[in-house]
């Protein structure tokens, strides 16, 4: 099942966050589901309900002064548990939008002393944040009830610091979805469970590396539906490569060095701990851009570095003012349709690209050639 084609059980996305926000509203001083095991030593676990289906908290391993983001915090149970882990020269944000529940977590955060950490009223497909702003973004049993999950995992990619962690635990589906959405079953993390191999796609479209899903447990059946946590690292994408960087990487990979330096032309790279570990670029022909000299390291290769520059430089391009982005491949002519780009003839692409080297001859004629629309 793709995203485009996900069915909710509502009339639009704001009839169902409504009907989550009443259906939740209406829970608060019970929970729907137990509380989570916990690998964070409390003194007493906070006076909250908890209405998450696992522990996300244990899976992103906080650290003391880390800045931590929980979409939908709810009452406030894993972010105050949070708060704890990375302790007061820390800070938690919580994100909800539900009054009510708001209420509760503030509450507690007062109750327990908890001055480094706050709740705020929001969505989670349109976050109340600046960008690069926290070290850890976690959730619990929330995302799936989201009617656009791809537009959640960006807000979360863009609030995120440059190699920041993912951690997000939720209800999974084994096998078809049901034909039948129930509005009840929906709001209650069954009906809009997710299936692991599409999530896992859709966190890496949206930039993030290192990307897997916890495996289902042993012995499950057709159409159940379990918790498990999705891990991802949002890369650290330099802002651009000095054109003397990269040339390794470009020859060791059997690309053209033609134009890598030219004037028009944007570069970035991937590094840890000092090492350039994968490049792009991105060649400006009037308000059309050209993909070129994508090498990943070999030692760094299967981590999904190559589509986190893709899908860095094709978001770079609306705020460059390109209208599409062009790559021409000899090797990954499979993953390009993956990452929303479409095949066309040669021939049809932009005149204006022809001055680019690519097409003068540096790209063998076998290349195929593929197109992504830049959305502004």
């Amino acid at each position: 099942m793709s995203e485009a084609a996900r069915t909710i059980p509502a009339a639009d996305a704001a009839d169902l966050r409504g009907a989550v926000r009443d259906f939740y509203t209406a829970r608060l001083n019970t929970g729907c589901c137990g509380p989570s095991t916990s690998n964070v030593v409390f003194e007493a676990a906070p006076d909250v309900p908890s209405f998450g289906c696992g522990d996300p908290n244990a899976a992103a391993a906080f650290r003391p002064g880390e800045t931590v983001l929980d979409l939908g915090s709810g009452a406030g149970f894993d972010a105050l548990r949070a708060a704890e882990a990375v302790g007061p020269t820390g800070a938690v944000i919580g994100v909800d939008m539900t009054p009510a529940m708001l209420e509760a977590a503030r509450a507690a955060a007062e109750r327990l002393g908890l001055q480094h950490v706050r709740f705020v009223e929001g969505t989670i497909e349109d976050l109340p944040l600046e960008d690069a702003c926290v070290d850890v973004v976690i959730s619990n049993c929330v995302v799936n009830l989201s009617a656009d999950v791809p537009r959640v995992l960006a807000e979360a990619h863009r609030a995120l610091r440059p190699g920041g962690r993912l951690r997000i635990s939720d209800t999974f589906r084994f096998g078809a979805a049901p034909e039948v959405l129930d509005r009840d079953a929906w709001c209650a993390c069954e009906a809009g469970a997710h299936e692991a191999t599409l999530f896992a796609a859709q966190a890496r479209s949206s930039g993030f590396v290192d990307v897997r899903v916890d495996p289902a447990p042993p012995g499950i059946a057709d159409g159940d539906t379990y918790g498990a946590v999705l891990h991802g690292t949002k890369p650290a994408i330099d802002v651009e490569v000095d054109p003397s960087e990269g040339a390794e990487l470009i020859e060791a990979a059997g690309l053209p060095l033609a134009g890598w330096d030219a004037a028009n032309v944007v570069r970035w790279g991937v590094r840890e701990a000092g090492v350039l570990l994968a490049v792009i670029a991105l060649e400006r022909h009037g308000d059309h851009g050209l993909l070129r000299s994508l090498a990943v390291a070999p030692e760094a290769r299967g981590r999904g570095l190559a589509h986190a520059l893709v899908a860095h430089a094709v978001h770079a391009s609306a705020a460059l003012g390109l209208h599409d982005v062009t790559g021409l491949t000899t090797t990954i002519p499979d993953l390009l349709p993956r990452w929303g780009f479409r095949e066309v003839a040669r021939d049809a692409l932009p005149p204006a690209l022809t001055a680019s080297p690519e097409l003068q001859g540096a790209c063998p004629a076998s290349a195929r050639a593929f197109v992504r629309a830049v959305a502004t």
